[in-house]
């Protein structure tokens, strides 16, 4: 099935690549200047998924959501941005979007994250809200923050190394992070007890990674 795309970005240069590397893959393009004009595109037309630059002239993507949403409750949002933070990625995710992409982005990746967007509309959003106000909360400390990191860096650690790398020596304390980041979702253990990120985890570390070097 042919997916039916609404892009919006007011570079020139961009707005054309992106329309390309969908179009070949087979997707239908409407490619549209301003979040303005894409609203009145999706008045008229039936679109699976959304592209939106985060900073344009006038509305802004994440302001754009809402009506979309109103006049296409099953439509996928992605939104791209060259300034993506943590704060900005959350509060993408709280006003609706499904994903969020930090330009520069693989274009060979593209096609792959609009067909998973489509498939996790149906039936409903990937993070609800309660949902983003959890991870919004875990990350809003040092302690977590860093856990994220070094899992990050490490990719699979015990209770004990992570204590170690983080700085924690009160366990009790340090139990309760975690804690707080598996309920946020950011974090699994596997059978052997083994701590990894989850998909949404490794998502906010890439956040997290380029607040560092900023």
């Amino acid at each position: 099935m042919s997916l039916n795309i609404l892009l919006a970005e007011d570079d020139p240069e961009l707005r054309e690549t992106l329309e390309e590397a969908l179009l070949l893959e087979g997707m239908q393009v409407c490619a549209c200047d301003s979040a303005e004009t894409a609203l009145d595109a999706a008045e008229g037309q039936s679109f699976d998924v959304a592209i939106l630059d985060l900073v344009m002239p006038g509305m802004s993507g994440v302001e754009a959501i809402t009506n979309l949403r109103r006049l296409q409750p099953g439509m996928g949002v992605i939104i791209t941005t060259a300034f993506a933070t943590v704060d900005t990625a959350v509060d993408a995710m709280k006003k609706g979007a499904d994903e969020f992409l930090a330009k520069p982005f693989n274009l060979a990746a593209l096609a792959t994250t609009v067909r998973r967007v489509n498939v996790q509309r149906q039936p409903q959003p990937k993070l609800a809200d309660e949902t983003a106000d959890r991870v919004f909360s875990a990350l809003s400390n040092p302690i977590r923050r860093q856990t994220l990191l070094q899992l990050a860096r490490h990719r699979q650690l015990r209770f004990m190394d992570l204590c170690r790398l983080v700085g924690v020596e009160d366990h009790t304390k340090f139990n309760f992070h975690m804690r707080q980041l598996k309920q946020s979702g950011l974090i699994q253990q596997n059978v052997n007890k083994v701590y990894f990120l989850t998909t949404e985890g490794q998502q906010m570390c890439h956040f997290l990674l380029q607040e560092e070097h900023t």
